[in-house]
């Protein structure tokens, strides 16, 4: 999911009680619900190294071990050095309390990437790995609007009632849990109903049906059928009488063994893009004697989404 996302997971987190454990306890769930995406940082390892690297590393479970003492050892060097030194007769952050809440903020973060389309590489480096949820379109306004009303409302009594302020973010936390839970029923249910509008077309070989939500639309999809030879388009609508239809749009997988192919992926743009691609396919443009080869990802064909859909590359010479 998207930062504001985590964040407001993390606050709400803390908002719910949590932040009375320790000093400093909502920053450590802040920062933990966070940290993961340090892999941001790999946008200047060169073309394409984003894609490769991210929801790998720090998403798996050697950083889920390591990130909460990072942290917990972040945050005790800022308490001693700075915040009681301002103030010498503020209580002590507590460690053990710390890391507990690193721990749980940065669990959070895997949980809720599972649930969209783009996927996350849980068992990295031991494995490599995507995991989908397909619930959840990536940024969801749905899920910030119950967030943040809960935290916004208790923010404003907490000075008052600070009792019904945590009822009121522990409330918008079931909420969302509901939500999501909804919305994940939504995309089971999805794929099946997907996958037998498909084999009632006659679209044969299928191996796999992706129920992709669509941006703040929590009642309709895209669907992408993967066969042996072809990606079949489709979408769903769930107040429609015919939920799930296809529009006829099919994309070849392509030949990835022709040596232009082999050699077009070769290029560290291409490897990088394929590393991340979960539904790749391969195109060979030919104008003149000018051959290019187009990498793409059928989840990403159409929608808002476009700019993850495809490169195109110029593979090196070669027999």
């Amino acid at each position: 999911m998207d930062p504001v996302t985590h964040t407001l997971a993390g606050a709400t987190l803390a908002r719910a009680g949590l932040d009375r454990r320790t000093p400093l306890a909502t920053a450590a769930l802040l920062l933990g619900a966070n940290a993961p995406d340090i892999d941001i940082f790999s946008a200047f390892g060169g073309p394409g190294a984003t894609l490769a690297c991210r929801r790998g590393w720090t998403h798996g479970p050697i950083a889920m071990l390591l990130l909460p003492f990072a942290i917990t050892g972040l945050l005790l060097a800022w308490d001693r050095l700075v915040r009681r030194r301002r103030k010498h007769d503020t209580l002590p952050a507590y460690a053990i309390a710390l890391l507990q809440l690193a721990a749980i903020g940065v669990l959070s973060h895997p949980v809720l990437d599972w649930l969209n389309t783009y996927g996350i590489r849980l068992l990295m480096p031991f494995r490599d790995h995507w995991f989908r949820g397909n619930s959840l379109f990536i940024v969801d306004p749905y899920l910030w609007l119950i967030f943040a009303a809960g935290l916004v409302a208790a923010r404003r009594m907490r000075a008052s009632d600070p009792g019904r302020s945590w009822r009121l973010v522990r409330t918008s936390g079931s909420g969302a849990l509901l939500y999501i839970a909804m919305m994940i029923a939504l995309s089971a249910g999805g794929t099946r109903i997907g996958r037998a509008a498909a084999e009632s077309r006659g679209i044969a070989g299928i191996e796999e049906v992706l129920y992709s939500p669509r941006p703040a639309n929590p009642l309709a999809a895209d669907l992408v059928v993967r066969t042996n030879v072809a990606y079949h388009l489709g979408a769903l609508h769930w107040l429609s009488d015919d939920r799930a239809t296809f529009s006829g749009d099919v994309i070849p997988r392509g030949d990835w063994t022709a040596p232009v192919v082999q050699r077009a992926r070769t290029v560290p743009v291409a490897r990088n893009y394929l590393v991340w691609s979960q539904f790749p396919f391969v195109r060979v443009d030919v104008n003149g004697t000018d051959t290019s080869v187009v990498f793409g990802d059928a989840r990403y064909y159409s929608g808002l989404a476009r700019g993850l859909s495809g490169l195109t590359v110029r593979p090196p010479p070669g027999r």
